[in-house]
């Protein structure tokens, strides 16, 4: 009959289980899955949003060298202002020590010194050494790796380099950090009188300088390390002064490293997930590959630096990984059944 009244039979068949099924016969498990994994998603996607002003602020700072212009006083580490170098003017010596490279694998720095002189009458000769100290001074027995350095009384221009090891681990990349104890000792040889270089003595003659001309690494500002800590009971040398050097990548080369990783990981579980395998080879990794090959054609030639090519195309591999999480999330809300915030649900 057309009236006819439902059963209680009727009444169970659409009603939840004590299992947790809904009305359709799905068990609820299953939804909190979803609600889970949405959850985790949008979780990941405030992480990005957070994180992205960031990057972009550490690598507009790489890119416009501000810290090859920025120099620090040896041993002290204080940058230099206007007002040290109005007070240092009158120093017959200048010279400036710049880390020019980081060899990973052999575990060294190349540093180079550079140098001019301006002396009333004869300039005097400058013999001085840079050690590669660490904190072990109690222990060891022999003078750390040293280079030597010789300045005659005729050069009024000087340059060399000098490697020195440093310490670090280049498997944890990109948050691999180098440290280098930079101790310097020396003679000055004042007609005919030859004499220690100490802090005291050096003071009114030489100024010394540090600076960080490394592409890929940010050095923090230099800190002053007391000689004692560096000197052993058996040095037959005294140092004037050691300053601790550490570099370390970008904050924005950690950034992406994480977040491409992230997104990369969350679009390959997503895409198994939820695509056939046709669809995954012309897919995602397939869009990957192809954003990144447009980096054979804009560098042709190899660079063995991270460029603003490769920052601009890692940013637009970013956020094609973040429109896929989009629409991920936008998936799992449907099936989770969660409401939309800002539509009205639909009337009954």
């Amino acid at each position: 009959m057309a009236n006819e009244t439902p059963t209680e039979s009727d009444a169970d068949s659409h009603s939840v289980d004590p299992h947790g099924d809904d009305e359709q016969g799905r068990p609820g498990r299953t939804r909190i899955l979803h609600r889970m994994a949405w959850a985790q998603a949008m979780l990941l996607l405030i992480v990005v949003v957070i994180a992205l002003p960031i990057a972009f602020r550490s690598m507009g700072v790489q890119l416009n060298d501000s810290q090859v212009r920025t120099l620090y006083q040896f041993p002290e580490g204080t940058p230099l202002s206007a007002q040290t170098v109005v007070d240092e003017s009158k120093s017959e010596s200048f010279y400036n020590v710049a880390a020019i490279n980081i060899d990973e694998d052999a575990g060294t720095v190349t540093l180079a010194v550079s140098g001019q002189r301006v002396c009333e009458a004869t300039c005097p000769v400058m013999k001085f050494n840079l050690v590669s100290l660490d904190d072990d001074a109690d222990i060891r027995r022999a003078l750390p790796p040293t280079v030597p350095m010789v300045v005659e009384s005729s050069d009024q221009i000087f340059s060399g380099t000098a490697e020195l090891p440093l310490r670090g681990q280049p498997s944890k990349y990109p948050f691999d950090d180098y440290e280098l104890w930079l101790g310097i000792y020396g003679t000055r040889t004042d007609e005919g009188v030859t004499t220690d270089l100490t802090e005291e003595n050096i003071r009114g003659h030489a100024f010394l300088t540090v600076q960080n001309q490394l592409r890929d690494f940010t050095m923090r500002p230099p800190v002053q390390i007391n000689p004692d800590r560096a000197q052993g009971n058996r040095d037959v040398v005294d140092f004037f002064g050691v300053q601790e050097l550490r570099f370390e990548r970008p904050i924005h080369m950690k950034i992406l490293t994480v977040l491409l990783l992230l997104l990369i990981t969350v679009s390959a579980f997503t895409a198994v997930a939820m695509r056939n395998v046709g669809d995954l080879i012309v897919g995602v990794g397939s869009l990957v590959i192809g954003i990144w090959g447009v980096r054979s054609i804009l560098v042709p030639q190899p660079i063995p630096v991270v460029t603003s090519v490769d920052l601009a195309l890692s940013v637009v591999i970013l956020f094609v990984l973040l429109g896929l999480l989009l629409r991920t999330a936008q998936h799992l809300q449907r099936t989770a059944e969660l409401p939309f915030v800002g539509r009205r649900g639909k009337k009954p």
